[in-house]
């Protein structure tokens, strides 16, 4: 007698691996491979013991891309989150690299005046490469400095950290006590004729006395590089600059958004406007600089 005459009709027979189409295995593999990924990445942050010398990590679910949407999305909505789960100082993954966050008095004063060997924004806004010699089939590997599309080149974190403190010495000759004192009338006559002359007050043109409705960040932004133009830069830079510039800063702070970190340089529309943004300051400040030169003024 036959054995499966006998077999339960409740029972059945499913095929083995070997016996599935190919397109069915590679579909699970896709599907299912980049699920046990995730979860495994999930239950490594909750079950392993963690360093507590060291700041605790945001949770994140997929791996190496960490917190990348979050962050470019809203960064500073994403730091006031984690900042109200794991305190001033907490550190997420940022495609692949592990990017720590101070904030606070306490914070700002750690990361403005700490010590190299604690803190270095060089490694933070450096971008590594590896790419490939077609011709010779050598693979290289070079460093490609996130804020030399912005800043350009030899200046801020694209030069070495000696350089960089002179540069910051620089600046730092205008930021004492006193100068900050002279600052204030200049501040003040700059953001009066602002008010005056600016088309988004209108209302408090004409009199009424009324500050009526304006896009407070469009505002700020160029009374913030009118301001600083005149008070660090001088009066004849801020003659040369117009309401204008602000977009032109807006469209350079476009150059520091999470897929920058991974990819410096792509054909896109924001990439574009970057470059656009930075020949135009550049030549801007060139001619002050020639200018300067050739009437012989420092």
């Amino acid at each position: 007698m036959n054995a499966t005459s006998f077999a339960s009709p409740y029972l059945a027979v499913f095929p083995t691996p070997s016996q599935l189409p190919t397109s069915v295995l590679l579909t699970g593999v896709f599907v299912g491979l980049p699920i046990v990924v995730i979860l495994l990445n999930a239950l490594s942050q909750i079950l392993l013991p963690v360093d507590p010398t060291l700041p605790p990590v945001a949770f994140h679910w997929i791996p190496y891309f960490g917190s990348a949407a979050q962050y470019g999305h809203d960064p500073i909505n994403f730091f006031f989150k984690c900042r109200e789960k794991y305190g001033d100082v907490f550190t997420f993954i940022l495609f692949g690299r592990r990017m720590t966050v101070a904030l606070g008095p306490k914070g700002n004063n750690f990361i403005l005046g700490g010590r190299l060997s604690q803190v270095s924004a060089e490694e933070a806004y450096t971008v590594s490469i590896s790419y490939y010699l077609a011709a010779k089939h050598i693979q290289n590997h070079a460093l490609q400095n996130l804020t030399t599309p912005i800043f350009g080149k030899g200046v801020a974190y694209d030069v070495p950290n000696h350089v960089l403190m002179e540069q910051k010495r620089f600046v730092k000759v205008g930021l004492t006590i006193e100068h900050f004192r002279a600052y204030v009338p200049m501040i003040d006559k700059e953001v009066e004729n602002f008010l005056n002359s600016s088309p988004m007050f209108k209302t408090y043109q004409s009199g009424k006395n009324e500050w009526g409705s304006f896009h407070s960040f469009k505002a700020l932004s160029q009374i913030t590089i009118f301001t600083a133009s005149r008070t660090l830069q001088g009066e004849e830079v801020r003659r040369g600059l117009d309401a204008s510039v602000a977009d032109l800063y807006r469209d350079l702070d476009g150059g520091f958004t999470p897929i920058n970190f991974l990819f410096p340089n792509l054909p896109l529309p924001s990439y574009y406007r970057r470059d656009r943004a930075h020949k135009k300051m550049s030549d801007f400040y060139v001619s002050v600089i020639q200018k300067r030169k050739a009437e012989g003024s420092e």
